[in-house]
């Protein structure tokens, strides 16, 4: 008679179909009668139950351990890219901070080669004045408007006051003349012109107002 063979009931590789863990689901699936069991198959049946809980308790405890290991690690990974968005923030604002500074001093050093060149075109106004009418005055008028032409390029503008109500804040009162009633605390006459850069007063204008 041909040998039975038994049915493989376990995940084991090298179970052959009568292992501990095989007889144990045979006996679940098929119901146990524990009358009908003698002694030392109830001890065998307990042994294979009791093995049964432990394995079940061992990969429950190492799932626990794999995933508070996994916490951790997320965890870890989260404040790495908190100090990664930190490291961010902080670049960003030195990036800021060194951009701002150099357009200071590139603003500053403009400013202050205008600041020195304005009073020469102070001496070319006087310079036109006393020359008026004579054949020397074309070559300072042209050396001026080169000046004029440069400074402009760079963003200097003359402040146009001349008419205008007399303010503080772009002129220089030195001088007061009777003018009539409809210029009073006019500007009648600039005596200095002034200039500005972008919003900057670079140079107040010198002004006669009106009383």
């Amino acid at each position: 008679m041909a040998e039975e063979k038994n049915e493989k009931l376990c995940d084991a590789v090298d179970c052959d179909g009568n292992c501990e863990a095989c007889e144990g689901e045979k006996i679940n699936s098929e119901g146990i009668d524990a009358e009908k069991l003698t002694h030392e198959e109830l001890l065998a049946l307990y042994k294979s139950q009791r093995d049964l809980v432990d394995a079940m308790v061992n990969e429950n405890e190492q799932l626990i351990k794999e995933q508070e290991e996994l916490k951790k690690k997320v965890e870890k990974g989260n404040e790495y890219l908190d100090q990664l968005a930190m490291i961010k923030r902080d670049f960003e604002n030195y990036k800021r901070r060194t951009n701002a500074a150099k357009d200071n001093s590139k603003e500053e050093g403009k400013i202050l080669v205008i600041e020195r060149i304005l009073p020469i075109l102070d001496v070319f106004d006087r310079a036109k004045e006393s020359l008026k009418g004579k054949p020397e005055l074309e070559p300072f008028a042209m050396i001026e408007r080169q000046f004029l032409k440069v400074l402009g390029e760079v963003g200097l503008e003359e402040i146009e006051v001349l008419n205008t109500e007399f303010d503080p804040s772009t002129s220089y009162a030195i001088a007061k003349a009777e003018a009539g009633e409809e210029n009073k605390n006019k500007i009648i006459e600039v005596l200095s012109k002034g200039y500005k850069l972008g919003d900057k007063i670079v140079k107040y204008a010198q002004v006669k107002v009106g009383c």
